[in-house]
């Protein structure tokens, strides 16, 4: 993330996650997360100062999409002929919720009114 600003020099720069101090004032104007995880996600706000005083900047919220692992990897369901059967999605952590999408055999169930 850059934090432009402009004012007399020297301007000093401190980043904030979630209104708690990440870094102290330093010359940098940049904040580089070099490996994302979950724990980056927030609003991060950039405060520059110089001799005449501070500035809090514009705040910019982070997501980081994720996807856990399955919890529950096997359904089966014993249906009489003509009935329905009804299949639950797998109950897995993540953002943004996924898109679904199921098999039988090897090919992709097209939706429609009977399925």
């Amino acid at each position: 993330m850059t934090c432009l600003a402009e004012g007399s020099w020297p301007l000093e720069f401190k980043w904030v996650l979630n209104n708690t101090d990440i870094t102290a004032f330093s010359p940098e104007y940049k904040y580089t997360i070099s490996s994302l995880q979950r724990s980056n996600m927030g609003v991060y706000q950039c405060v520059v100062r110089n001799r005449m005083g501070a500035l809090l900047q514009r705040r910019a919220e982070i997501q980081v999409a994720y996807m856990g692992d399955f919890l529950d990897n096997d359904q089966r369901k014993t249906v009489t002929q003509g009935r329905a059967a009804i299949l639950n999605s797998p109950a897995v952590s993540c953002f943004p919720r996924p898109q679904v999408t199921w098999f039988r055999d090897g090919y992709k169930i097209i939706p429609s009114n009977r399925v």
